[in-house]
Formats: C-alpha cells, sequence, structure tokens
C-alpha cells in the first residue's frame, strides 16, 4: 500500500480496532498533518512531507491507536536512525533487565533468548555476555549491521508470524522473548502478537515493554503520540489482544522508563497463575478513566494548553532577545515543536549525541542538528530539552558544556530542571 490520506483507505486504527476490531473509535486528539517525526532532511530545501496525526481509542478495550497512514517500510528502514545504545539511561535499564530476568526465571548458561525490534544489540549483548544464546529481529538494515559487528546474531525482518515460523525452525523456541517498545510500533497488532504465539512454548515468557497509555493521558505526554506508534498500550488492552493468540497477561511491572512505562509478561495460556499486579493495574486503569469520555477530554485540553504554553515562551524568549537551543532530536520533540509551529528561527539549534542525526536538519521545522560539543559556540541561555523522559542525564550535560544556561521541559508544563 502506498500512502494514503483518507479513511476509507485507512481503516485500521481509524474505524476499527486493531486490538481486539471492536467498531466505532472515539476521536481524543487531532493534532493535523505533521511530518514523520524520525525522517530528517539534509537541507532547508528539502520538503517534509505530511500526514495525519489523529489520536483515536476504542471505547471497548481502551488501545489507542491512529490510522495507517505510513506503512512501516518507510518508518523503520535502512535509514532509520534511533540508536538504543546512545543513551546511558537504557543501557543501564537493559542491563538490570538481564539481571532481573536472569534471577526470575532462573536462566541457565546456553539458554536462548529473543529480542524483538532488538535495535543495534544494546540488550542482546548483555545477554550474551551473560551466557545465554541471542538471536534479534530488527528491520533497520543499517541497525541491524552494527547489532551483528557486536556479535548479536539478527535476522533483518519485520516480525510476524511469518518470520516468527522462519525463526522457530531456524533457532528453536526461546525460554524469553523481549519486545521493548515495539508492540505500539506495529500496525498489524494481531499478526504480531500471533507471531509472538508462534514462538512460545509452555515454558517461553514474553515480556513486552511500552509507556502506560493511562499515564500518558494522566500526565499529559501527548508529545509520545507519533506515526511510528500505530498503538497505545494499557493492562486491560494488552489483555484483550492477546487472548484470542492462545497467551493471556500474567504479571505486571510497572517502570519509570519514558515517563512511566509496564512491563506486560504473556505466556501461553493456563501455564503460568496471574500475578495479583494483572487485576490490580487493570482495576486502577478503569478507575482512573481509561474507557471514560471525560478523561480523553481532559487530556485533550491539558495538549493544547502545553501547545500554547511552549509557543508563547519561545515567543516571550525571542522578544527578550535570548538565544534558545533544544537537547535531543528525539520523535517526541518533533510532534510537539510541529504542533507548536516551531521554525528554524525559534531555535539556533538542536544537538544529539547520535551521529547519524547530526548534519541534517528537523522535520518540519528544519532546525539544524548538531553534536552536542556545538552547543557551547553558541552559548545559549535557554536549552529546551525535547526527549524530557531523560531530563537529568541531559541537564547534567548541559550544566558542563553551557554552565551558564537554563534547562527547560515542556511537558506537562513549561519549567526549569535543576
Amino acid at each position: 500500500m502506498t500512502d494514503q490520506t483518507t479513511d476509507e483507505l485507512t481503516p485500521r486504527g481509524v474505524h476499527t480496532c486493531r486490538g481486539c476490531n471492536a467498531e466505532g473509535l472515539v476521536s481524543v486528539l487531532d493534532l493535523g498533518r505533521q511530518p514523520l517525526s524520525n525522517e530528517m532532511s539534509l537541507s532547508t530545501d528539502e520538503p517534509s512531507p505530511t500526514f495525519p496525526l489523529h489520536l483515536r481509542v476504542c471505547p471497548t478495550c481502551g488501545l489507542g491507536q491512529i490510522g495507517e497512514y505510513v506503512l512501516p517500510d518507510r518508518i523503520f528502514g535502512a535509514e532509520y536512525p534511533y540508536l538504543s545504545s546512545v543513551s546511558t539511561s537504557w543501557l543501564a535499564h537493559a542491563g538490570e533487565y538481564t539481571r532481573h530476568m536472569t534471577e526470575e526465571l532462573g536462566l541457565a548458561e546456553g539458554d536462548l533468548v529473543m529480542e524483538v525490534a532488538s535495535n543495534d544489540g544494546y540488550l542482546l549483548t548483555q545477554m550474551r555476555d551473560a551466557g545465554m544464546r541471542v538471536v534479534g529481529i530488527e528491520p533497520a538494515g543499517k541497525v541491524a549491521e552494527i547489532a551483528r559487528s557486536r556479535g548479536v546474531e539478527t535476522v533483518n525482518d519485520f516480525f510476524g508470524l511469518s518470520v516468527a515460523e522462519q525463526v522457530a525452525e531456524t533457532y528453536g523456541r526461546p525460554r524469553l522473548i523481549a519486545a521493548n517498545n515495539v508492540m505500539a510500533h506495529v500496525p498489524d497488532l494481531q499478526d504480531f502478537i500471533a507471531g509472538l504465539s508462534h514462538l512460545c512454548d509452555d515454558d517461553t515468557v514474553i515480556t513486552v515493554e511500552n509507556p502506560s497509555f493511562v499515564t500518558q493521558m494522566l500526565e499529559t505526554q501527548f508529545d509520545t503520540i507519533y506515526h511510528e506508534h500505530f498503538c497505545y498500550l494499557s493492562a486491560h488492552a494488552v489483555a484483550a489482544a492477546v487472548a484470542g493468540a492462545g497467551l493471556e497477561l500474567t504479571r505486571v511491572e510497572r517502570l519509570t522508563t519514558h515517563g512511566g512505562s509496564n512491563r506486560y509478561w504473556l505466556t501461553r495460556t493456563g501455564t503460568r497463575e496471574a500475578h495479583p499486579s494483572v487485576a490490580e493495574t487493570i482495576q486502577q486503569e478503569l478507575a482512573a478513566g481509561l474507557l471514560t469520555p471525560e478523561l480523553w477530554e481532559d487530556f485533550a485540553a491539558r495538549s493544547h494548553a502545553v501547545i500554547e504554553g511552549l509557543r508563547t515562551w519561545l515567543d516571550e524568549r525571542h522578544a527578550a532577545g535570548r538565544t534558545v537551543a533544544g537537547y535531543g532530536a528525539a520523535a517526541k520533540g518533533n510532534t510537539l515543536m510541529n504542533a507548536a509551529g516551531v521554525q528554524h528561527d525559534d531555535l539556533v539549534l538542536v544537538v544529539d549525541g547520535s551521529e547519524a542525526k547530526q548534519g541534517k536538519f528537523l522535520p518540519g521545522s528544519h532546525v539544524p542538528v548538531a553534536a552536542p560539543a556545538e552547543l557551547a559556540g553558541v552559548a545559549p541561555d535557554d536549552v529546551l530539552v525535547l526527549p524530557w523522559n531523560i531530563a537529568p542525564e541531559i541537564g547534567r550535560l548541559v550544566a558542563e558544556l553551557v554552565p551558564g544556561a537554563e534547562c527547560w521541559i515542556a511537558v506537562p508544563e513549561m519549567r526549569t530542571i535543576g
């Protein structure tokens, strides 16, 4: 399918829930037409194609979702720029996951561990060093090559049932499957879940990490809505989505990553007793208003207030003659800036540690991206931290580069960070 922009040609996520197949999705937040958040340009003259970015919610299962206007092979193709290993805090999270799951499952040397969307091998290298056999599945070609260069066996393909059948035949069925921040990235959610189910035997545990949709709404984290994220997950929605594939949700762990995430444990139906955390989490989600228009409407109103707050702050800084720079060419930052109509004269530059992003321009705003060392040269008065989920880490870096600059985040409101 080519990129389309009409509801009639993009039914999943527009009319039909991609999780439970219910009809009647409810419009919650329309962010207008936006460019792909990770599709950077090489010059300010290069246009940024835009596509609708419109969050809807299934009133039956609570799955948040956007329409399929851009397919994964464009978003996650060979030039996909995100590298997990760039963030030291994310590497530390992967190390903690390795220790935690090894202890919880009693993983032994030689046990097979797989990761779906394994990126540059950030996690599987640590699992390998702990003695496990590892296999990654990663669709972005250049990123997969980086993983292979680190000694991580990697299948370069989009995960689904057909790929799962090939992987199971080649490598066998694993004790552990990690799917960190990937279930939200697939348009055909049911095919993805069918693939996970095919890889399982009775001893397999799947862990799925994703930001909590309820937390996103309660804390106004609307900037995590972008075209890569086809779905927005809750325990209630995950339990409903996997039920028809021979899997069940048997445990939920709360995480601090990405502003508040859940780790969902999935196992073959009937093989593991459900942990009390499953019922507790679902009850809390419903009590918070997951399935109620009141929460959806309040979330939309607060999101618009954040957008207006950033625009006002930038205008005030410009009027006062202050120089503003950004830190972190993150996808969430591009959603925020494009919603606020940010242009290249609002920020002198954005710096980012990823060499793949440096020398390019942010989509839509066309703000130039540079290496962090260049921050000192422009000596900004204010630095807008776009990946607010790692703001403390970035704040320390800014303090070293530009000691006198003030660091700010815009979500859930404009405020300085220490």
